[in-house]
């Protein structure tokens, strides 16, 4: 699928996994993600995630009470059939997000998709206020989910 409008650049984006868990769960916030989400399977936005990003998606979504097996897989299936771009796990990625953390004072797993952001010329979006884009914000490419406004 081509992610260009016309000539111009794509609007580029890393996602957090606190905002692709609200993709398969009601919570608050969840109509912005389900935004995100529709503008990228309509090919107005690119979205590049990490490997990590599955697995932490994954494991939040096994701890929700409406949640079981048969219901897990099924996420499990609809995040892969959007074929959203994976970016590498490489020494760089890892480099950047270990400086990131330091500089920040967040955990490794919070400055991967921020790293990510940085070096794919993106944006992240995330939904952790506290822990994350408070901690963030002045210094990266980062924003909170309930500030993201995709217009049809």
């Amino acid at each position: 699928m081509e992610r260009r409008k016309g000539n111009k650049e794509m609007e580029r984006f890393s996602l957090d996994s606190s905002v692709v868990v609200k993709w398969f769960s009601e919570e608050e916030d969840t109509d912005k993600a389900l935004e995100i989400r529709d503008a990228f399977v309509e090919g107005r936005i690119e979205l590049i995630v990490t490997p990590l990003l599955f697995y932490e998606v994954v494991n939040a979504l096994r701890y929700k009470p409406d949640f079981d097996l048969d219901k897990l897989e099924r996420a499990i299936d609809a995040l892969f059939k959007l074929h959203i771009k994976v970016a590498g796990f490489d020494e760089m990625t890892m480099k950047k997000s270990a400086e990131i953390a330091f500089n920040a004072g967040v955990t490794i797993y919070d400055a991967i998709p921020v790293a990510v952001a940085e070096m794919e010329n993106a944006v992240c979006i995330t939904a952790d206020e506290r822990t994350q884009y408070s901690k963030l914000r002045r210094r990266y490419p980062i924003v909170l989910l309930k500030d993201v406004a995709f217009f049809r």
